[in-house]
């Protein structure tokens, strides 16, 4: 193996009649599953036109002459009328047969089927690549492992959801990034560790454990933006924090990177019925399933959730049933809830006895729960973003006759609307905004950078990414501009006047010099942008993540100059609480509770 990945030889595929159209179609077929695979950074892929020259040579020396670790060789043969797609992954140095398949379409069809026979090719590959490569990696000791094979042991250590196993893949994590700083997927594993904690384990550190997921999994994605999977990680992270927008916005991306993953879609499928959208999560569930027949049994607890949300009781019931040993607190509760809205009482209360069994277990330590506290954390283990959904879990539990009294979600809500929030506002007021602060009230024009205070208002104590600040566009990926160090500073410069230009502008209402400058000072932002790496470094970067620091720094300050002019009270204790950078807060000195949504009343 060379770097961290696999090498994948691709070869031209055989065409057994020699036909002309057959040869189209197989080169065609050849081309596409090259693109396609390259959508898989933990690939590496040998093209197919390095492949001709060895074509007819053994799978070792195929191996050894392109620096190969795999070869997947094809063949397209005619059966009547009816044309036969064959493809075969060898491992390079023992000539091992890893995986095969055939597909067998009607000759009319076969350019309506394309898409879906190179997707399956190229999802199946990818995970029979990773499964050599993990049953490679349990052979030699961990010191003679790469980063990439690392990687792939603490993801699977992951899967089997035990704090013990998360403690071992995040030492495996660490190891990966002491050989590889800048390797994006260890940051990905620690941030899922932490997630696994955060979700399904140790409620009594949810806070901490919830804010490490979330910066490791940036870091991430800091260093690879164009890598799916951590897109669907810091998504994931987003959606359970009930940032719904944002988790939205990940979960696309992550799909038009890739869409033929199998695992991004199973996770994918979960998520989309947290979001309201179960009818798009079975979509996601069946193509997974679909591209990775040999998928592991985990896929079905994923697949059945949205067809629980989408109502679907019966079918949720079969998929779910299908389920061994995977270790899911709430799996029981939804059985039986499922059950009762079915009308099967008996078999509804033995799972509901059995999620009762596991909250104790699992959740309360032994200690016996509250009334209505297995409902309360199952309300928050999932991130529902729909109240029918909501509605959904309050009813079934209602049919297995525990209504939960009062429950602390609901208390907590009550206490939350006190009068204390009624002392301290920060609302939207028109079209400006309304701040309430030591008894004292100002009205200010809307600016980005009060939007960015009010976000992190909504989450004190939290760092939030300045991506998930800054707005974005889908299009803006990508750029490999490189400046030499006297362009910087020279872009540095005029940024900084172009700011202070803006500010005063703003300050005099000239709204149309305010809009030139603004518009100059984002151009030449992205600019450098596009050609800084982290720490300012000279480097050819894909994110956006230098440009959003620098705009929502600037806002941010700027909003708070502009608050501290007409409340100086509130401008300094913003100016003392904020934290700006690549992650940002809100860090009073001691807790302040404040309004942010409603009626001003002014």
């Amino acid at each position: 193996m060379t770097g961290h990945h696999p090498v994948l030889a691709l070869l031209p595929f055989q065409v057994a009649s020699g036909a002309e159209d057959d040869a189209l179609v197989a080169q065609g077929l050849l081309e596409d599953i090259c693109g396609e695979l390259t959508r898989f950074p933990s690939l590496e892929i040998v093209s197919w036109m390095s492949g001709l020259a060895v074509a007819d040579r053994p799978d070792r020396e195929v191996g050894e002459r392109l620096g190969a670790t795999h070869v997947l060789r094809g063949r397209v043969r005619r059966a009547g009328d009816r044309l036969q797609v064959s493809a075969t992954l060898v491992e390079a140095l023992r000539g091992t047969q890893l995986w095969s398949e055939r597909f067998e379409v009607p000759d009319r069809d076969i350019f309506a089927v394309e898409a879906e026979i190179v997707a399956r090719i190229a999802a199946t590959l990818k995970a029979r690549l990773e499964e050599s490569v993990l049953k490679e990696s349990r052979r030699k000791p961990p010191e003679e492992l790469a980063a990439y094979e690392l990687s792939l042991r603490g993801m699977a250590l992951l899967r089997q959801g035990t704090p013990e196993a998360d403690e071992e893949a995040r030492a495996l994590f660490r190891r990966a990034l002491d050989l590889d700083p800048h390797y994006a997927r260890a940051h990905a594993g620690l941030s899922l560790s932490w997630f696994n904690e955060w979700s399904c384990q140790f409620w009594d550190r949810f806070q901490a454990n919830g804010q490490l997921a979330y910066e490791h999994a940036h870091r991430a994605l800091d260093l690879d933006d164009s890598d799916a999977m951590l897109h669907v990680v810091i998504g994931r992270v987003l959606l359970y924090r009930r940032e719904f927008e944002q988790a939205s916005w990940y979960f696309d991306r992550a799909l038009a990177l890739c869409p033929n993953d199998a695992e991004n879609l199973i996770q994918l499928s979960i998520c989309e019925a947290y979001m309201g959208r179960p009818e798009v999560g079975i979509e996601h569930a069946a193509k997974a399933m679909r591209l990775n027949p040999y998928h592991p049994n985990y896929y079905y607890a994923y697949a059945a959730l949205p067809h629980f949300v989408a109502r679907d009781f019966a079918r949720a019931l079969e998929i779910g049933s299908k389920t061994v040993g995977i270790p899911m607190v709430d799996m029981p509760a939804y059985t039986a809830i499922a059950f009762a809205y079915l009308g099967r009482m008996d078999e509804a209360a033995r799972h509901l006895a059995t999620y009762n069994d596991e909250f104790r277990k699992r959740i309360t330590f032994g200690r016996e729960p509250e009334p209505g506290e297995a409902l309360d954390w199952l309300l928050d283990a999932n991130p529902y973003r729909r109240q029918e959904d909501i509605d959904l879990l309050l009813e079934g539990f209602r049919l297995l006759g525990d209504n939960g009294a009062k429950t602390a979600r609901a208390v907590d809500r009550q206490r939350s609307n006190g009068g204390e929030r009624e002392r301290h506002a920060f609302l939207r007021h028109g079209d400006g905004w309304l701040v309430n602060y030591a008894n004292r009230r100002a009205i200010l024009p809307d600016l980005k950078g009060l939007r960015d205070i009010h976000s992190l208002l909504e989450r004190p104590g939290q760092d939030v990414h300045c991506l998930d600040l800054a707005e974005r566009q889908g299009d803006a990926y990508g750029g490999d501009d490189v400046l030499d160090d006297k362009a910087r500073q020279s872009l540095k410069a005029r940024i900084s006047d172009l700011q202070e230009e803006l500010a005063e502008a703003e300050d005099m209402n000239d709204t149309g010099r305010a809009e030139r400058a603004r518009a100059e000072m984002d151009r030449l932002i992205e600019t450098l942008a596009k050609a800084l790496g982290l720490g300012g470094r000279n480097r050819r970067l894909g994110g956006l993540t230098e440009r959003a620091r620098t705009t929502v720094t600037w806002r941010i300050r700027h909003a708070v100059r502009r608050i501290e002019a007409v409340h100086e009270p509130l401008g300094k204790h913003l100016a003392n609480s904020l934290r700006t950078g690549t992650f940002c807060s809100y860090r009073p000195e001691r807790p302040i509770s404040w309004r942010l949504t409603g009626d001003s009343g002014a």
